[in-house]
């Protein structure tokens, strides 16, 4: 087992930090403040070649490991945790979904699509009576001759309004639980799908969370990614990546936030010493520092082990809520180190503790991944319903 990264992997790193320090980090409080990132910022992102890192070159993709596409997830959220998971959202889930669940025809039609920055995509799961109790969604899916009709509202759901594809997830017929979930791709524009107002939130501002709406909307049926029936677990399990990538986001935060809050506090004198020299200080570095290898290491384990962006249930959680509780715990120690300085806006401090708050929750919940952790150590359902 090598823990090194080769020479490829660390021109990767040198290579987006060199880009994100100059076209990222400048701009990442403006966007925040803003509530947005603009179309033409993302499109820069595309120009990099991070939008589909992760699909085959004959969608458009760079066929890299799952692991190449973790570390410059990681390293463009140290200095912007937005544009982390802008990035996220076009490798791993929905577009993980389409290349491993849907068809030849959807593949070829939407993935170069998002390669190439044209369509955004985005997940419609969460309902206003579903959220972690998932097989309780209520958005429904009838068959109509060449269409099925949707009409239910989603929540939380991210960018939208401002992305062209959401990929629903819905009950189709009257099946009842799990066995009822399939995902249709829904564009913009269709007769009877809106969009709510937008739902204001703590952290993450720069990617809108919204509200979607169906009112009989008709959606073709070719758009059927995958059918209901044993769908839910390959839903679920193309969701794993998702995770994987969310954990990326909070684990660059993270970092971020250390490297900040060491350079400040060594700059920092107090009671005629640097704030460095005190033994306290040196004891919070020293538990952040090792609280960021144990978060890495099992990022890149998980990472390392994805099969066409499908990673290890197990492994996916694990890593999401190790590192996205790490990331609360050494972003609020950063601020702390900084007094009341790290406090304040004009540090990229506060935007970090407030984005990476975004990640316990987010993609899964952190108690929502420790029940499948248990389900994994006894290897049987457990279910929650009385």
């Amino acid at each position: 087992m090598n823990f090194q990264l080769d020479t490829q992997q660390s021109e990767l790193i040198a290579q987006t930090r060199q880009f994100a320090e100059k076209e990222i980090a400048p701009f990442a409080a403006r966007w925040d403040a803003e509530e947005h990132i603009p179309r033409s910022q993302i499109q820069k992102y595309v120009e990099q070649g991070w939008f589909g890192m992760t699909l085959p070159q004959k969608y458009g993709g760079r066929n890299m490991p799952a692991l190449d596409a973790i570390l410059i997830i990681e390293e463009v959220a140290r200095h912007c945790g937005v544009s982390g998971r802008l990035i996220v959202d076009h490798n791993f889930g929905a577009v993980g979904t389409i290349l491993n669940f849907g068809s030849e025809e959807q593949r070829r039609r939407v993935l170069p699509q998002v390669c190439l920055g044209e369509k955004l995509m985005s997940i419609g799961m969460t309902e206003p009576e579903a959220g972690s109790a998932l097989t309780d969604l209520s958005t429904s899916a009838r068959e109509e001759g060449d269409y099925y009709i949707l009409k239910g509202e989603k929540r939380w759901i991210t960018g939208a309004g401002e992305r062209e594809y959401t990929l629903v997830y819905a009950r189709f017929g009257d099946i009842s639980g799990a066995a009822g979930i399939g995902a249709i791709l829904v564009e913009e524009g269709l007769p009877g799908f809106t969009y709510g107002p937008r739902i204001p939130s703590l952290g993450v501002r720069g990617v809108r969370e919204g509200i979607l709406r169906f009112d009989e909307a008709c959606v073709p049926k070719e758009n059927l990614v995958v059918p209901p029936g044993s769908a839910f677990k390959n839903l679920m399990a193309a969701y794993n990546g998702q995770r994987v990538g969310a954990s990326a986001v909070a684990l660059g935060l993270a970092q971020g936030a250390f490297d900040y809050g060491l350079a400040y506090a060594e700059g920092r004198r107090q009671f005629g010493k640097r704030i460095t020299d005190f033994q306290n200080t040196q004891f919070k570095l020293a538990d952040m520092a090792i609280e960021l290898d144990a978060a890495r290491l099992l990022v890149y384990r998980a990472a390392a082990g994805a099969q066409a962006t499908i990673t290890d249930r197990y492994q996916s959680s694990v890593a999401k809520v190790f590192v996205s509780e790490m990331a609360v715990r050494v972003t609020s120690t950063a601020l702390q180190l900084m007094g009341g300085e790290g406090y304040g806006r004009h540090h990229p401090v506060e935007r970090m503790f407030r984005d990476a708050r975004a990640f316990t929750l987010a993609g899964g919940s952190a108690e929502m991944q420790r029940l499948g952790i248990a389900v994994s150590l006894l290897g049987r359902s457990i279910p929650q319903k009385p």
